[in-house]
């Protein structure tokens, strides 16, 4: 049997991981689980940007590539979040029943009565549904449905994702292609818009978990290259997708009441982009690597453009974009150090440091949190990782600690992004093996992260009013019920969030 010349071979092996990541490109967005989990191959884990060199470095670190075996991955991984928030309970600011009749409500704006604002309905509707009062609330069918405050979490799920990974020397180490994939089972990306203040009364009347929740349902994937220049200096870049999905819905309401006569054309168009990432890797003495890493910002963008036509003659057009699992421009350091190379047991020690500008943040309806004026923005912050590595004959292992803090300050005003100083831990190893003269590698790791617990309390004074205080009815009679806060905002007057994230992964890799 003929074998094909081994530079045949790895351009073959170049162009088949090429071809998976186009066809996984329509599915991919940025890259939280990577960044949350670490590696998956190999015993880089959470100190993958400076050690590990494997499939997984296309991310963390493409220099390392140049220092990876050629071998083709697979695996599986299992996360669990399990994130707690707990409300304190509504001691006042109830929105009065007789908001629900719009027209009977005014506030006198130079002298004449305009009717208040109607972002917000009455508490008892979110709490029980719309249902007819003496107290001037009318409801038609179809009525409005509860939304009872905290009914709709997004956390407590437990999610598959398939690993996928390959390292091919195309010329030796002076050219080495990497492809790292963590592919959800089931639903390949889902993305879940929700306001992070009073807004959101309107839908889940709930707080989520800003950093998790459907950021842990996004495939990710990157695609890079790696050399070693000189002996001792390798670098590498790599890439992961940026997508904008442009929905335009263009509609004619014929029945604002009865939705299903309504006229719905809809046009829907996918662009991509690239997020660049680089990678040096200096082995400064036979015992001590240096590294360092620039990650550019990655997100999944959705502009929906919605027009209505109305029977009247009337017609109106918007635009609102969404930003999903957006991470920020990235800059990491690392070192790595053996403390007794060429011993029967090997020991060593990895750490690394990592800045990442969060004060640029956009959340999933493309605002920034401090853009009320308020004050209240999101911070830069350093984060680490530290462990310890050892090797002994056919068996590695590892132990990594991570510490992530929040880079979301204290939310006592009307924003509601729940986040927490995360804490985590990485127990694992592989095992090399030969089997009918092929060579493989079985790995697996176990990993445990603590959001620590966190209690915000709020301050009335930043607190949106939803009902004037000078509200008056047509007669200029005052509003019972309007004086002082009255407010919808799930997050009032405070909550607490803690939790757990637990995982774990199998893999298996082929090297040849």
């Amino acid at each position: 049997m003929m074998r094909m010349p081994r530079l045949i071979r790895r351009t073959w092996c170049s162009a088949a991981a090429l071809s998976l990541a186009g066809a996984l490109s329509s599915h991919a967005g940025a890259s939280p689980l990577f960044e949350l989990t670490g590696s998956q191959i190999g015993t880089g884990s959470f100190n993958a940007r400076v050690t590990g060199a494997s499939a997984a470095s296309t991310y963390f670190n493409p220099a390392l590539l140049a220092h990876a075996p050629s071998s083709v991955d697979v695996g599986f991984m299992v996360l669990s979040d399990q994130i707690s928030m707990k409300l304190d309970g509504r001691t006042g600011g109830i929105v009065p029943e007789r908001v629900g009749n719009r027209g009977s409500i005014f506030q006198e704006v130079d002298g004449k009565l305009e009717p208040i604002d109607n972002a917000t309905v009455p508490t008892e509707w979110l709490e029980n549904g719309c249902t007819p009062s003496e107290d001037g609330a009318v409801c038609g069918d179809p009525r409005f449905g509860a939304r009872p405050r905290q009914g709709e979490s997004s956390s407590g799920d437990t999610r598959g994702y398939v690993v996928l990974g390959l390292v091919n020397q195309i010329l030796d180490e002076h050219l080495v292609l990497g492809f790292y994939a963590l592919l959800p089972v089931g639903n390949f990306t889902t993305a879940n818009s929700f306001y992070n203040d009073e807004r959101e009364q309107f839908f889940s009347n709930s707080l989520h978990p800003e950093m998790y929740s459907d950021r842990l349902t996004s495939t990710s994937l990157a695609f890079g290259l790696g050399s070693q220049i000189v002996e001792r200096l390798s670098v590498g870049v790599s890439a992961t997708l940026n997508l904008t999905n442009e929905a335009d819905a263009r509609t004619y309401v014929r029945d604002p009441i009865d939705y299903n006569e309504l006229f719905v054309s809809t046009n829907v168009e996918v662009s991509a982009s690239v997020s660049p990432h680089f990678g040096v890797v200096y082995d400064a003495l036979d015992w001590l690597r240096l590294s360092g890493t620039v990650h550019s910002e990655q997100k999944f963008t959705i502009d929906t453009g919605i027009s209505a036509a109305l029977p009247s003659g009337q017609e109106s057009d918007t635009t609102r974009t969404s930003v999903h699992s957006i991470l920020p421009w990235t800059f990491g350091f690392g070192t790595a150090v053996d403390l007794n190379r060429g011993a029967t047991h090997e020991f060593g020690v990895a750490g690394s440091l990592r800045y990442a500008l969060w004060s640029n943040y956009r959340d999933r309806h493309g605002e920034r949190p401090d853009h009320d004026g308020q004050g209240l923005g999101w911070s830069d912050v350093f984060s680490g990782s530290v462990g310890v590595r050892h090797h002994s004959g056919s068996v590695d292992t590892f132990l990594d600690l991570n510490y992530q803090p929040t880079p979301v300050p204290k939310q006592i005003g009307r924003k509601n992004y729940v986040d927490n100083d995360r804490v985590g831990a990485a127990l694992g190893g592989q095992y090399a093996f030969s089997l009918a003269k092929l060579n493989f590698r079985a790995g697996g790791q176990l990993q445990a992260h603590h959001l620590l617990h966190r209690y915000q309390k709020k301050d009335d004074a930043l607190i949106e009013d939803e009902l004037p205080d000078d509200a008056v009815d047509g007669a200029r009679q005052p509003i019972p019920g309007a004086g002082g806060l009255q407010t919808n905002n799930p997050g009032w007057p405070g909550f607490a969030s803690d939790g757990w994230i637990l995982g774990g992964s199998l893999t298996l890799s082929l090297l040849y």
